[in-house]
Order: structure tokens, then C-alpha cells, then sequence
């Protein structure tokens, strides 16, 4: 058995690359962790480019892991060799997150199992309506430790069983956002995310065709010669517009860099359906505008601070504000950020996190015992845990 404690990170979707990545830097330069990437065999057919699998490697490289593969939970348990903490960015009891929540069940008693917030309506923690229509209105994890972006009061959508689980950290991308100063100059193209994928588009009716009616008209208003006049990003995970050969007017340019190789105050401004890339755009500090149905179906609740915009004349309006006035938008980034809670501070985050890397360390020799004899469970006290 392996004795130096061991930072296990479980990958199953594309987006966990970006949730884990910095834990796992942390795990490697903070704390001295034998660092370990156990990736679902299910991600290689996900990442149909082959973007997150070369970042996968780069990664490993800079951090000294070891990337196994695994088919199924009992390949996961040979390869749990040792103890520490066993990460996973997509866990719960759907479909969807099976690879990790199997892991989690069957995993020895020697490993502390924590599940990250990985969106920032995310199932088990903030439910949308299409989440409540497609999966109930709550969720539970096989997690002992589970960490939410915002205050305990806005998690809403976690069993009440799993309550005492709940720990907030804040959303770990914020340990590797932007710092450096923008070279000035020069006109900034927009940012259009599309998510066409998502359950929220097809719940209460199929809104896919009417997003890119408004999407194409708006790419045609603002076509004044520059290339490119707009960006567009899918969906890590989705890629709906390039999956379905979607035509693109000339003036767009696809964006499907990782998010932390995309520096977003590079664009004039942002416009998304909901999503959690919008909140990536308000922590840029960009002006953020949300895409809303023409009819109001589609549940926009939790993005009611930002401004909306439907039609293609609306979106040509705000375009042209957040362009001759951008600061007009920082009001309602303010009041988006605070409605929550949300914990962005870079600092305070990384002083959680660590927390529960360091609670870890302490605990290392009764984790290490618990394996030693089989199976019985290493009970961290709740004082212990980073608040």
C-alpha cells in the first residue's frame, strides 16, 4: 500500500477538467499529495475533440499524477490502493454522474469522499424548474464532505438527509482567473455561449431553433467588417452547434478554449442562455445580458438581477450600451453576486479548500488505519472541517 497520503480526482465529464483542476494544483505545490487522476472510460467518447484529453496530460505533467482509466467502480476500488481524499466534480445519484457516485459507494473507508459544486445551477445543490421536471426537486450524494458555491440558506435542492454533509468553499474556478493587465486598444468582439443541449431548452418545449434564429440575425446587424465581430463558445460538454453542423455567418469565430485559458475581459460583453458561463462573464466583469424565450417558457429565476434579452433588436441594443457604457452593467452584477451569496473572494476560497487539504494531513494516520483494518469508517469531527 501506498503510505504518503494520496489526492484522488475522479473525471468523468469534460467539465470536471476545469472544476478540478485547481485542487489539483494545490494538492500538488501546497500539500505534497501523491496525486492521482482516475478518468471514466465514458470520457474519451465525450471529448470529441481531443481538447480535454491533451489538457488531461498537461496537467498530470505539471502536477507529477498518475492518470489511470477505469470501466467500471471495481476497476476504481483496485486502483484505490492507499488513503487520502477522493475528489469528484459530477456526483450524485443520477444517471449522469454514475462513474463517480459507484466509486464513492464502493470506495475503502481510508478515503474521505468530496463532492464539488460543478455548476452554478447544479443538480443536488440549486434546482431550475427544467431540473425539478427532469429529476425531482432534490438529490443526494454518497459524498461524506459536499461543497457548495453560495451560503447553506441558497442550497435548496440537496435531501434533507444529506444537510450535515454541507460545507461552503466557493467555486473553485475563481483560483485561476485572470490577473495580469489587458493590453489597451483595438475593438473587443462579444461572447455568445450557447448550451443548446440542456435540459432547460427542450423542458418546456423545443427553444433550440429559435436561439439560433436570433443568433444568426444578430451576428448579421452587427457585421461591420471586423473579424470576428462575435465569438461563439458551446458547451464544453454539449457542443450542440458544431455536433449538429449548425451553418455559421462568416464574422463568428468559435471559442472552445478551457475556460482557464480564456480570458473573458477580452470581449465588450457576454450573452448566454442560462447557464453558469454567465457567472464566469460577471466575475470578468463584463456586461452580462441572459437570453430568454420570446414566450417566457424557460425558467430564468435565478438570473433575474442580469439583464434579459430576447428579441433581436434587444440584443442589438445591449450590445451597443455595453459598448459606449459599459460601466451602466456593474449595478446588476453587483446585485447578482450578493442575492446569493456567492463566495468569490480568491483568497477566502483558497483558504477553505485548504482547510480540508490540511483537515486531511491531521488525519492521515487513522485514515491510513482504517484501511489497515478493513473497512471501518474514520469519523472526522465537524469542528474539523474549513468554515
Amino acid at each position: 500500500m501506498n503510505t504518503q497520503p494520496q489526492a484522488v480526482f475522479l473525471i468523468n465529464l469534460v467539465q470536471d477538467v476545469n472544476i478540478l483542476r485547481p485542487l489539483i494544483v494545490m494538492a500538488d505545490r501546497d500539500f505534497g499529495f501523491d496525486v492521482r487522476l482516475m478518468v471514466s472510460s465514458l470520457f474519451e467518447g465525450r471529448d470529441s475533440s481531443g481538447i480535454w484529453q491533451r489538457e488531461l496530460k498537461e496537467i498530470a505533467q505539471q502536477s507529477s499524477a498518475r492518470i489511470d482509466v477505469f470501466k467500471s467502480e471495481f476497476e476504481a476500488l483496485a486502483l484505490l490502493d492507499g488513503h487520502g481524499l477522493l475528489f469528484a466534480g459530477s456526483e450524485s445519484h443520477l444517471r449522469g454522474h454514475a462513474p463517480c457516485h459507484d466509486v464513492f459507494r464502493v470506495a475503502p473507508a481510508s478515503y474521505l469522499r468530496v463532492t464539488l459544486q460543478h455548476g452554478f445551477e447544479c443538480v443536488g445543490f440549486r434546482h431550475s424548474e427544467a431540473h425539478k421536471l427532469a429529476h425531482g426537486p432534490t438529490a443526494s450524494f454518497a459524498a461524506d464532505i459536499v461543497c457548495a458555491w453560495f451560503r447553506a440558506e441558497h442550497v435548496d435542492a440537496l435531501s434533507p438527509s444529506q444537510r450535515g454533509k454541507l460545507i461552503v468553499t466557493g467555486p473553485s474556478a475563481v483560483l485561476q482567473q485572470f490577473r495580469d493587465p489587458l493590453p489597451g486598444g483595438g475593438k473587443r468582439p462579444g461572447l455568445i455561449c450557447e448550451n443548446l443541449h440542456s435540459v432547460r431548452l427542450s423542458a418546456m418545449g423545443d427553444m433550440k431553433a429559435e436561439f439560433v434564429d436570433v443568433f444568426s440575425a444578430f451576428c448579421a446587424a452587427v457585421d461591420d467588417g471586423t473579424q470576428p465581430a462575435v465569438c461563439l463558445r458551446p458547451h464544453p460538454g454539449g457542443q450542440y452547434m458544431l455536433r449538429n453542423k449548425v451553418p455559421l455567418p462568416a464574422n463568428v469565430e468559435v471559442e472552445n478554449a478551457p475556460m482557464y485559458r480564456l480570458d473573458m475581459r477580452r470581449f465588450s460583453y457576454g450573452i448566454s442562455a442560462p447557464s453558469s458561463v454567465l457567472l464566469d462573464m460577471v466575475l470578468a466583469g463584463i456586461p452580462t445580458a441572459v437570453w430568454r424565450d420570446r414566450a417566457g417558457r424557460m425558467d430564468t429565476d435565478n438570473y433575474a438581477d442580469l439583464p434579459g434579452v430576447s428579441t433581436v433588436e434587444e440584443w442589438i441594443a445591449f450590445a451597443r450600451q455595453a459598448q459606449d457604457d459599459p460601466g451602466s452593467f456593474a449595478e446588476a452584477r453587483e446585485a447578482f453576486l450578493a442575492r446569493f451569496g456567492l463566495l468569490t473572494d480568491p483568497g477566502e476560497v483558497h483558504r477553505r479548500y485548504a482547510g480540508l487539504f490540511a483537515m486531511a494531513l491531521r488525519n492521515a494516520p487513522q485514515l491510513a488505519m482504517a484501511r489497515d483494518l478493513g473497512g471501518v469508517v474514520a469519523v472526522v469531527p465537524a469542528s474539523a472541517l474549513p468554515t
